[in-house]
């Protein structure tokens, strides 16, 4: 059985070179011609995607900004001071900017559920440079609406929560929340609409599901942090012990 696999591999790999040889695709973000890159970036824009690293706020992973002459290690950013979230922690990949804003815009919304191929070795290295620990937490996507998920045809919130749990070797609890309510965009709101849009769109079905686990909330992107504040809220109120959030990007 392996041997056939490795036959499959190579055998695709061979397919997918031909192709691109006779019908070569361009990069999703510069649309120039993609060499010595992936199957949506070229080299060029794989490399100006920003990870963000320390220094950053502890608690929602905010880059420090410049008025933070010598941040702390686990310093907090004026938000999360004045008016916490209900997560514990966010951490989130890189910057939603330039190659990595386009692949999540190609992930989302073409959509393109491929983009994992790009997306999953930036997140191996993203998590083999990240100096925290999730040893014994549950990986949860933030679910979609059934509505959306017909849309789309797929989660992608799912897919990178399973692509986390593969990488860090922790197991994935799909299921653990449920969207009742199909909300309005986000895209477009400020950050009080977008608070009052997402209130009440999730629910726990099984609270003895979460009663007190520690929780990986996966998300695509970290705009005002209403959506996953939201889910940790209900995760929470569930019981739910820790709840931390990864995003693969951050506005």
């Amino acid at each position: 059985m392996k041997i056939c696999g490795k036959i499959k591999g190579i055998w695709r790999l061979t397919c997918d070179a031909v192709l691109d040889g006779l019908f070569p695709q361009n990069c999703v973000h510069c649309e120039g011609a993609r060499q010595r890159g992936g199957d949506y970036l070229c080299g060029l824009c794989r490399k100006e995607i920003v990870f963000i690293g320390p220094p950053y706020c502890n608690c929602c992973g905010a880059p420090a900004e410049l008025s933070y002459d010598y941040p702390t290690e686990n310093f907090a950013c004026g938000l999360c001071r004045s008016k916490p979230f209900a997560f514990d922690q966010a951490r989130s990949l890189g910057l939603y900017d330039s190659g990595l804003k386009k692949l999540i815009h190609h992930f989302k919304y073409r959509p393109q559920a491929g983009v994992m191929r790009e997306i999953a070795p930036l997140m191996r290295d993203y998590f083999a440079g990240l100096d925290a620990s999730w040893n014994g937490f549950y990986v949860s996507p933030v679910p979609l609406h059934f509505r959306k998920m017909k849309e789309r045809t797929f989660d992608q919130s799912f897919l990178i929560a399973r692509e986390a749990a593969r990488i860090l070797n922790l197991p994935l609890a799909n299921g653990l929340l449920r969207r009742i309510r199909d909300t309005d965009s986000q895209a477009k709101k400020n950050k009080q609409d977008r608070a009052k849009n997402i209130k009440g769109a999730f629910q726990v079905d099984r609270p003895d599901r979460v009663a007190g686990k520690n929780i990986l909330l996966v998300d695509d992107v970290f705009t005002t942090g209403s959506t996953v504040n939201e889910a940790a809220r209900v995760l929470k109120r569930a019981h739910a012990d820790r709840v931390h959030v990864f995003t693969l990007a951050r506005v």
